[in-house]
């Protein structure tokens, strides 16, 4: 057993907090979807609820990287936005809108990411 103290920086937490949050909604979508398929969403993308399941999946996974201060954590969580990203602008109705509700997602995602991927290993 080791009794290591892990120092965590302020940005590390608040990117692990943000990227749970974004997973678990993600999960919960997903299973909304596959029980009954968001209109118009899930007919424009069949797959929808599956695809969400996945990047919650994968931002739980980074998340809990994240938390152990392993850069691994910050890659699949990029690659986990930039999924919910795509799907969102491909489903979207109104494009500027899932564009700039993206980009804001995107940042607080990021940015709190950005300041602290120094200290991840």
């Amino acid at each position: 057993m080791s009794n290591k103290v892990i120092k965590r920086n302020t940005s590390i937490i608040i990117a692990t907090i943000f990227f749970a949050i974004f997973g678990v909604l993600a999960i919960i979508m997903g299973v909304v979807d596959l029980i009954n398929p968001i209109y118009p969403w899930g007919q424009r993308l069949p797959i929808l609820g599956h695809i969400a399941l996945i990047v919650g999946v994968l931002s739980l996974i980074a998340t809990g990287l994240l938390w152990k201060l392993r850069r691994l954590g910050g890659y699949l969580g990029i690659i986990s936005f930039v999924i919910a990203f795509a799907v969102n602008v491909y489903v979207g109705e109104h494009l500027i809108l899932h564009v700039i509700a993206g980009v804001i997602a995107g940042l607080v995602l990021f940015i709190p990411l950005a300041f602290g991927w120094k200290s991840l290993s």
